[in-house]
């Protein structure tokens, strides 16, 4: 079996100025998000807060996410409407955490 190849490419923007995650739709259908860094280089030695973050992935998109290592996330069967939650959640996250 060949091994999943990248279809598209989707930035993110807003969640970690110091490295922007991005957003890979593969071949086989699933999803992957890859981060510069997790936790992200704005966190101020708040890992436990990103110990849990494929769970919030989880949430915020309503399918099964599997954090292969620390900078990667992949979604198997993401649904048509994944990608774009995904995407809002990210985006928005910082600012999130502001309050």
């Amino acid at each position: 079996m060949k091994p999943a190849t990248i279809v598209k490419t989707i930035a993110i923007r807003g969640f970690d100025p110091g490295g922007e995650p991005e957003m890979r739709e593969m071949s086989d259908g699933s999803l992957a998000v890859v981060f510069s860094y997790m936790p992200p280089s704005y966190a101020k030695d708040e890992e436990l807060e990103y110990a849990d973050f494929d769970e919030q992935i989880e949430r915020a998109v309503g399918v099964p996410v599997r954090r292969d290592d620390q900078e990667l996330f992949t979604i198997r069967q993401p649904h048509k409407d994944t990608a774009a939650k995904l995407k809002s959640f990210l985006e928005a996250y910082r600012m999130s955490q502001a309050d």
